[in-house]
Order: C-alpha cells, then sequence, then structure tokens
C-alpha cells in the first residue's frame, strides 16, 4: 500500500513538472489542420523546378543598344499577406512604368499563390537570377532585386510557410547568390526590420541598396489588412509613380517616413542608402530612356489635331 501511495503522488506530481509530449500523433487531425489541408508538402517543394523554369524561359532576352532594366520581387515571410501584395503592385508598376513588362519575376511565399507561382526561397531565388543572367548583357543591363518580408537583429530576412522548412535569406547568402549570377549592375531593395545591415555586405561600386531601416533600428507596416509597409507606400506608391529616379524617390520617402513615425510616436526607422560610384551615370541614362518613352507615349495620346 505504501509503495501504491508513492507511485500515485509521484507520477501525479510529475504531470505538472514535466511537458506534455505526445509519442503518437492522429493522421486525421494532421489532415484537418487549414495549413495541411491546403498545401500539400511534397508536391509544393516538387514543383518548384518547373514553376522557375516556366517564368524564366518566358522572359525576353535583351535588346542590343539599349539598357534594359529586369525585375525579381520576393516576399519572404507567408505570415502577413503585405508581403504578397506588396511585390504584386511593385511588379505592375515596374511593368507598366519601368518597362520590365515580360522581364519581371515574382517569388511569393503565400497560400493563395503557392501552386501558381515559385517560393520566395534563396534556392529559387539563385534558379531566377540565373535565368536572367542567361538573358542580359551583362555588361549593359540592370537588375532590380525587391525583397519584403520580416528581418531579424542578425541581418536575416524571413521565409517563413509552415509547413514547408525554407531557410532563411541571410546578406551574406544574398551576396553569394548575385555573385554567383554574374550581374554586374543591380538595384536592391531590401524593406525589413534591421535591413540596413545588408548594406556593408552587398556594397561596391556597380549597386545601388536601399533598405527600409537602419542595421539596428524597426521598419514598420507589416499586417494582413495593409496593402504596403511604411517604406513600400512611400517608396514605391507615392514616389516612383510619380517619377523615374530611384535615388530622389528614396531621399523623399526617407524624409514622408520620418514625418509619419514622428507623428505616431514611433523610434524612428532611419532607411538607409548606398549609391555605387560607377552605377551612378547607368542610372542616369536609364531614367533618361525612362523619360523620352514616357513622353513618346503621352504624346501618342494626345488627339491628333485639326
Amino acid at each position: 500500500m505504501a509503495l501504491a501511495l508513492a507511485f500515485a503522488v509521484c507520477n501525479t506530481g510529475l504531470q505538472f513538472v514535466l511537458p506534455e509530449e505526445r509519442l503518437w500523433y492522429s493522421a486525421a487531425a494532421e489532415d484537418e489542420s487549414p495549413d495541411y489541408a491546403r498545401i500539400n508538402v511534397e508536391d509544393t517543394y516538387d514543383a518548384q523546378r518547373d514553376l522557375l523554369d516556366r517564368v524564366t524561359e518566358s522572359l525576353a532576352s535583351q535588346r542590343a543598344g539599349v539598357t534594359d532594366l529586369y525585375f525579381v520581387g520576393f516576399g519572404g515571410s507567408a505570415y502577413q499577406d503585405v508581403f504578397m501584395k506588396e511585390v504584386r503592385f511593385v511588379r505592375t508598376l515596374f511593368d507598366e512604368r519601368f518597362d520590365t513588362k515580360e522581364r519581371s519575376v515574382m517569388l511569393i511565399n503565400n497560400r493563395s499563390t503557392v501552386e501558381e507561382l515559385p517560393l520566395a526561397s534563396a534556392s529559387n531565388l539563385r534558379r531566377a537570377l540565373g535565368g536572367i543572367a542567361r538573358r542580359i548583357d551583362r555588361d549593359e543591363d540592370m537588375v532590380f532585386v525587391f525583397l519584403t518580408s520580416h528581418g531579424s537583429r542578425n541581418h536575416v530576412l524571413s521565409t517563413r510557410f509552415w509547413p514547408l522548412r525554407l531557410n532563411g535569406l541571410s546578406a551574406a547568402k544574398l551576396k553569394e547568390i548575385l555573385d554567383l549570377s554574374g550581374i554586374k549592375w543591380r538595384i536592391l531593395v531590401v524593406s525589413a526590420c534591421y535591413s540596413g545591415g545588408f548594406i556593408d555586405v552587398l556594397k561596391d561600386e556597380n549597386t545601388l541598396i536601399m533598405t527600409a531601416a537602419r542595421a539596428d533600428r524597426n521598419s514598420f507596416g507589416c499586417s494582413n489588412q495593409n496593402d504596403f509597409t511604411y517604406f513600400g507606400r512611400a517608396y514605391f506608391n507615392e514616389r516612383l509613380r510619380q517619377g523615374f529616379s530611384f535615388v530622389e524617390a528614396f531621399y523623399d520617402a526617407r524624409d514622408s517616413i520620418a514625418e509619419r513615425e514622428k507623428r505616431e510616436g514611433r523610434t524612428p526607422s532611419q532607411p538607409q542608402i548606398h549609391l555605387g560610384s560607377a552605377i551612378e551615370p547607368k542610372l542616369a541614362a536609364l531614367e533618361a530612356r525612362l523619360r523620352r518613352k514616357d513622353m513618346d507615349q503621352l504624346t501618342d495620346l494626345r488627339p491628333a489635331a485639326d
């Protein structure tokens, strides 16, 4: 009786001390999970190469004598729809305004796009940039890479998309991918908390880098309800819809964001920029070409004189 009583006391006590761990699981319960019901993990992984091939093989080739711009949008975290919305908006903006139609790629982590678009993963980014590199004149053309997601203090972009298991995208990994592609002229926008930590790793004379925050600061606006983050709204939706200069738009957006954060009592995010000396004249030439194209389109829309 004494031994039985001691065993009962110990067993009851352990239930409060040790965490509950089930040694079995119900397959039926797992199948009822909304995530599993909508995402077949094995099929999703298996589909990536075909999805990437379909996207990259449809890209238009470069035009001799023209500084073509190619676009890659990367929406990392699947847990707020704002990243998907931003990539889709910016892709449309660039196709219509920056002459990237048939020269743009979207990589997105979201349940609503998982069957139609490639995942936003490091390996898919490598393949996408490799596909673009095969289409361009590397001495002439430019590639704009827009990455939007959550960011960590150690400067890694989130690619979280449960139940998939994707590696985060670090600054060092992004540099490795870009260098491996052989793409020379790079315009990079990293919109995430602590994204300023990407600059020192990625900067060179051939690159323009813009980030939504300082290396030790948060950025704002991540929500399912939002169409844009603070940086995405100010830079893309408000500034680049009106002009063609990536650099001027950045400084205007930075001031606008600072005013908004001050009104709301937030710690300033302090977006950062690096403008390489060699890419500066290339950007000016691209801007001039886009302005001429815009003027030509406006002329075509004017009614003919009587």
